[in-house]
């Protein structure tokens, strides 16, 4: 199975914050919109970097009170890239090996999306729950005409 049809099912919104913006206000907008990354997009809209709920708890283990630094103090510089046409055990296994667990869908440069490992194993899931129902069928003789 390939990460687009991930990404078909889940939607592609790219959600993304200033540079300036403070860590309290991407804290805040994670919680209303129930997520835990955002892309950090500067004034000409290029990406310059993440932040993940990860990114806040580590500066706060680390530096204590971050909440009214800019994201930029604390955001991940590197972000992680997959292509639109990549399985999604290669997806997988490139989060598994970089420690992330979001990765931006990427069609020749061009953003498509970001999956989550969450978004993988509810996919992966799915799969083997019809796996399962299509194996059933076949050891008690179901479907056949």
């Amino acid at each position: 199975m390939f990460i687009k049809t991930i990404l078909e099912t889940k939607g592609a919104d790219l959600i993304a914050v200033a540079p300036s913006d403070g860590v309290r206000d991407v804290a805040t907008m994670f919680k209303r919109e129930r997520i835990g990354f955002a892309l950090v997009r500067d004034t000409t809209e290029a990406v310059i970097g993440s932040v993940s709920e990860r990114d806040i708890v580590q500066a706060m283990a680390e530096q204590g009170d971050v909440c009214d630094l800019p994201v930029t103090d604390i955001m991940t510089a590197n972000i992680v890239t997959c292509d639109i046409d990549d399985t999604v055990d290669a997806a997988r296994d490139l989060m598994t090996s970089r420690r992330t667990r979001h990765v931006i869908i990427v069609d020749a440069e061009k953003m498509m999306g970001i999956v989550s490992i969450g978004d993988i194993i509810k996919h992966s899931l799915n799969e083997c729950e019809l796996d399962t129902g299509l194996m059933r069928e076949y050891i008690t003789g179901q479907g056949y005409q």
